[in-house]
């Protein structure tokens, strides 16, 4: 059959290209005219209705006009064959591209953009420092690691200092080399600073890293989520909260999962154990509020000036009140930013039945003859939590080291000394941030668990690659002052260089000097 006349096909063609309906006269087409598919969509008085026709009727292109655009149709879906396999590549690459696209923003959402810690001196409160020595003087003390020292004019200053202690942390950092540590410790009845370094890459000391707030607390966050959980009696640690898609994605449809197929449970202990965010992003959503949240922060000292006789940067932190971002806030990827020295303190608050100590590291001036100008005196400086609640979170924390995710750091008992005499509680942080891209690893403890001695907080900020985390730091700490041989850590993914062979077995090194096998402390720090 002939196809339209020249004077119908661009009047017909102009109508597709403004939006109107193709009027196509009704036509019969011989059999040995039509590609094999099309012979069932021929039926008398009908249009042809070919998959290639409906394909470009999409965009305003008819084929099917008379013999030529037949012919036209038969050849596109001839190329569409030859064409699927690359169709199919390209879209599976596409597909590839969108889901790296997806994780990527995932993870800028997650980064802290901040800039990496300047050497400057947080500002000092006029009249807040009551014990005379300038910071340079301080300054001076802190990087020599020394415990005592005079001024230029003779008087004697005397640190609350364990040598050894702060020693041991400098040189491990030394050792690894990361792009920057900070790490504080101290008593948590008394608040005597027991250490306080920080470490730039290359070997600098620089005693200010710890005072600064401008790290982000990560998971930390997670132990005043679950103490404020515990305080108002919503949940007890052994209760389970369930949630989908895995512990460590926090979306909006698992803030209210319920029980049902694909669903799992988790108890409130094993959750601070693992870190895991998606039981903590409910326990912040349907057990505790924003308002809550944000109350006992302000009990654990944020948003608050630490009285210290340095000056330390405010912790802070923005609860939100929307239910996803409140999530996010509770499970520990908020804009909360926390000191090392302020999150040892909040670990000797839990470790003092929930009181707070307000931290010293002046112990004594005294005159070049001999006579006291200052004499520091321990004080209380905020309550926290219940005694009962500071209790329930050292239980939680315990199973950090036993089970979850220090355990890889700190290993059994059968294999580590330390365990064997006393239980230790923690809890761990991560995440990245600043720019360059940084990762922040922590590590906040308290030790021994029945009668806590030392409180630490140990920060290390390393680069794409490292050697240690904030949980072999924190345990080296521990291992330091109560007299326990030093280890290896264990090895990374993403270590630098080989992993070294015989694992765990075989690593220790019996430090100069100490005890293979120290007695359990017994109130008095075994040396």
């Amino acid at each position: 059959m002939g196809g339209a006349s020249e004077s119908e096909v661009p009047d017909r063609a102009a109508g597709l290209h403004r939006g109107a309906a193709p009027d196509l006269p009704q036509r019969h087409f011989p059999p040995s005219s039509l590609p094999r598919r099309a012979l069932g969509d021929a039926l008398p008085g009908r249009v042809l209705r070919h998959p290639v026709h409906r394909r470009f009727r999409r965009f305003g292109i008819l084929p099917g006009l008379g013999s030529a655009g037949l012919a036209c149709e038969e050849a596109v879906r001839e190329t569409g064959r030859r064409g699927a396999a690359w169709v199919r590549i390209l879209a599976g690459a596409a597909a590839a591209v969108a889901v790296w696209g997806i994780f990527r923003g995932i993870g800028e959402a997650n980064r802290f953009h901040l800039r990496p810690p300047g050497r400057d001196l947080p500002e000092q409160e006029e009249g807040a420092v009551a014990h005379g020595a300038t910071p340079g003087e301080l300054h001076r003390l802190l990087a020599s690691g020394k415990s005592e020292g005079t001024t230029e004019t003779g008087t004697k200053i005397v640190l609350t200092l364990d040598e050894r202690l702060q020693r041991d942390i400098f040189e491990l950092f030394r050792k690894y080399d990361p792009p920057y540590g900070a790490f504080a410790a101290l008593e948590p009845e008394t608040g005597r600073v027991l250490a306080l370094v920080g470490y730039r890459k290359g070997g600098e000391s620089d005693p200010w890293l710890p005072l600064k707030a401008l790290y982000p607390a990560a998971s930390l966050i997670k132990v005043v989520t679950a103490a404020a959980a515990l305080e108002r009696g919503t949940i007890t640690p052994g209760e389970e909260i369930v949630y989908r898609g895995g512990i460590y994605r926090i979306t909006r449809r698992n803030i209210h999962a319920k029980r049902g197929r694909g669903a799992s449970a988790m108890s409130l202990e094993e959750a601070i154990a693992k870190s895991a965010n998606s039981v903590f992003g409910k326990v912040a959503v349907n057990h505790v509020g924003g308002e809550a949240l944000e109350e006992y922060m302000e009990k654990f000292g944020f948003g608050q000036r630490i009285p210290f006789g340095l000056p330390v940067e405010v912790s802070r932190g923005e609860v939100p009140r929307d239910e996803y971002n409140l999530a996010r806030t509770g499970a520990g990827f908020g804009e909360v930013y926390v000191s090392p020295l302020h999150m040892a303190m909040v670990m000797a608050a839990i470790g003092s039945s929930g009181e707070m100590p307000q931290p010293f590291l002046v112990e004594r001036i005294e005159e070049p003859g001999g006579e006291a100008l200052y004499e520091a005196s321990p004080s209380k400086w905020r309550d926290t939590v219940t005694p009962e609640t500071a209790e329930a979170l050292l239980r939680m924390m315990v199973k950090t080291i036993e089970i979850g995710t220090s355990h890889r750091a700190f290993g059994s008992p059968s294999s580590t000394p330390l365990l064997q005499d006393m239980e230790v509680a923690g809890k761990t942080g991560s995440v990245s941030g600043w720019s360059p891209r940084m990762r922040f690893e922590w590590f906040a403890g308290v030790a021994p668990v029945e009668g806590p001695m030392l409180a630490v907080a140990a920060l290390v900020v390393n680069s794409s690659r490292w050697k240690i985390k904030g949980s072999y730091v924190g345990k080296e700490a521990f291992s330091s002052y109560f007299g326990y041989p030093h280890s290896n850590p264990p090895s990374y993914k993403k270590a630098r260089g080989k992993k070294k062979a015989g694992g765990r077995k075989g690593s220790r090194s019996k430090a100069p000097g100490k005890p293979t096998k120290p007695a359990a402390p017994t109130g008095k720090r075994p040396r």
